[in-house]
């Protein structure tokens, strides 16, 4: 069976190849033929512009070399195997590009000819028309006497065909007996898998309408395009309202990005890939719209290459983009402008300042007993406010440099940085006869001189606000926990933190003021029971900010107030 299915298969290859061969001469022949034609043609529409100077002769001109160069393209493929007729071609495609020069000169000569000018153009024309007519005569005696054998050796084959056919039928007869069953099982198997392929095509329609996307296919050997349902719907079109081409998508990009996008389409044709870009179109119904393409250049199993494109519509992150950039340049200016009033701050307020507490001092040390009781009171309050005012100037540099975006993280031991704030509060921890109990601090990456104004603030804080006549005990206790075990603070891509619970005895204050304590200049007292600026607490946000943590009060009249910080341990 497999030795009358393989002489079959090389009967029906060798049959197949002869009728090929028979019909490429047909082929062949068909294109001298069309060559010569068009050679004609353009002789003729010359000769015409010479007599009638007709200027829309121009343009069929122009049709007939392109035509004819086609046609020499053509052949030149088709003969690509056959060196003799391959070397008459070249000599032919020599005396076509004369044609087309005496054609050029025809054409473009701007200063009326003679009647003997005319007639030397005609000589030279019908010259070269001469020496191409024979290698045309040729190139067709050569095709005529090759379609000669390969008709005779098809015939030959032809002929031996019906005993061939006999021995193949007898053959056949068992083996579709056989293969009845097999076949009843594969077009079954189809079936489903066609019904398959059908759902997967509607899944991915709607997957595009879904995620608001198209795609397209170029075949860069047909050069015909293929767009989806979804590559139209971006257009603000319906499927398929125009054929699918790049000329017809062209006109929807907005004219600003045309040649751009020209660029890159050529890029990607002539590269195997190109990196996303993004272009406006402007829909059918005038809106304008962001769009981002790809593409790659595959293989099918044909060997034809394929230019595989994406189409997204990605207007909301254009405009977000755009939103966050100019954003950016707000805080950009902000920042500016914070660095001018830090100098200012820093400068021109505090010189005056420490100007008029200087003289206030000298007015206190030297002249106070020679005041009225009025003008003494008047004179303490302006040192008071002044004292204050200094105060208030200081805290603000100190926010306004826990904002500043220069920040050095250094592996740091907190349990220096806590007792460098002890030290720095020293004086009114013995004052108040405050007890400090804390913990054991590990070592993180934070910003030191930042941690360590946390540490005072808070410190300080619960000094301040300590119970009259009790002594101040501040616990500090820290832990490690998960993000997921805490309600306070969100799961994200740090999670695991240090818990820091700063824990004092003092006057407290009622949890409904929890988060607006850490406001800038907020106070829950008056500011001649208590002194301070409202600043401390925003200050210590901020930094913890700063360090991608969290804070958090919480508090109870006369019991104490509690202050949670999660630090993050990485």
């Amino acid at each position: 069976m497999i030795f009358v299915s393989a002489l079959t298969y090389r009967h029906v290859d060798l049959l197949i190849s002869s009728s090929k061969s028979v019909a490429h001469s047909y082929k062949v022949t068909v294109e001298i033929e069309q060559l010569y034609t068009n050679i004609k043609d353009l002789e003729l529409e010359r000769r015409n512009y010479l007599l009638v100077k007709n200027k829309n002769l121009i343009q069929n001109i122009a049709d007939l070399k392109k035509e004819i160069t086609k046609n020499i393209i053509r052949i030149e493929f088709l003969t690509k195997d056959n060196l003799k007729q391959k070397l008459l071609l070249k000599k032919l495609e020599v005396l076509v590009n004369e044609k087309f020069k005496i054609v050029d000169e025809t054409v473009n000569h701007d200063v009326p000819l003679t009647v003997d000018d005319i007639e030397g153009n005609l000589l030279s024309g019908k010259m070269v028309m001469d020496k191409i007519k024979i290698f045309i005569r040729i190139m067709l005696a050569n095709e005529k006497k090759l379609l000669t054998e390969r008709t005779a050796k098809n015939s030959n084959i032809t002929d031996t065909t019906p005993a061939i056919i006999y021995i193949t039928l007898f053959s056949t007869i068992a083996i579709i007996t056989m293969a009845f069953v097999k076949i009843s099982r594969d077009l079954e198997e189809m079936r489903q898998k066609n019904e398959q392929l059908a759902l997967n095509n509607e899944s991915n329609h709607l997957t595009e309408q879904i995620g608001d996307f198209g795609t397209w296919y170029l075949n860069l050997e047909t050069n015909e395009y293929t767009f989806s349902e979804n590559e139209y719907r971006l257009l603000g079109l319906k499927p398929y309202a125009f054929e699918a081409s790049l000329e017809g998508f062209l006109k929807y990009i907005h004219p600003d990005d045309l040649s751009y996008v020209k660029d890159i389409i050529l890029k990607m044709i002539t590269k195997d890939k190109v990196v996303p870009f993004t272009y406006r179109v402007i829909r059918a119904d005038g809106s304008l719209r962001y769009l981002r393409g790809n593409g790659k250049i595959v293989a099918n199993k044909s060997g034809e290459k394929i230019l595989i494109g994406t189409t997204s519509d990605v207007t909301d992150e254009v405009l977000t983009n755009q939103a966050i950039e100019e954003r950016n340049r707000e805080l950009e200016a902000n920042n500016k402008e914070l660095q001018t009033f830090n100098y200012v701050a820093s400068h021109d307020l505090q010189e005056p300042l420490r100007k008029i507490q200087t003289f206030i001092s000298r007015l206190v040390d030297k002249d106070l007993d020679s005041l009225s009781e009025n003008g003494k009171q008047y004179l303490l309050r302006i040192q008071d406010s002044s004292q204050r005012m200094r105060v208030l100037i200081d805290d603000l540099l100190k926010f306004s440099r826990a904002n500043k975006t220069e920040q050095i993280f250094e592996k740091t031991d907190l349990n220096e940085v806590l007792d460098n704030s002890k030290l720095e509060l020293a004086q009114i921890i013995e004052e108040k006869k405050a007890k400090i109990i804390n913990d054991k601090l590990p070592n993180l990456n934070v910003i030191p001189f930042q941690v360590q104004q946390l540490f005072t603030n808070l410190i300080s804080n619960s000094l301040k606000y300590s119970q009259e006549n009790v002594a101040p005990i501040i616990a500090i206790n820290i832990s490690k926990v998960d993000a997921s075990e805490e309600d306070s603070i969100p799961v994200n891509e740090k999670n695991k933190y240090y818990k820091i619970i700063f824990k004092d005895n003092g006057i407290g204050f009622d949890s409904e003021y929890s988060e607006k304590i850490f406001l800038l200049f907020n106070r829950l007292h008056n500011k001649d029971e208590y002194s301070g600026t409202g600043i401390g607490l925003a200050i210590c946000k901020k930094i913890v900010e700063n360090h991608k943590g969290f804070i958090f009060a919480d508090g109870e009249i006369n019991k104490g107030a509690t202050f949670t910080i999660y630090l993050p341990q990485d």
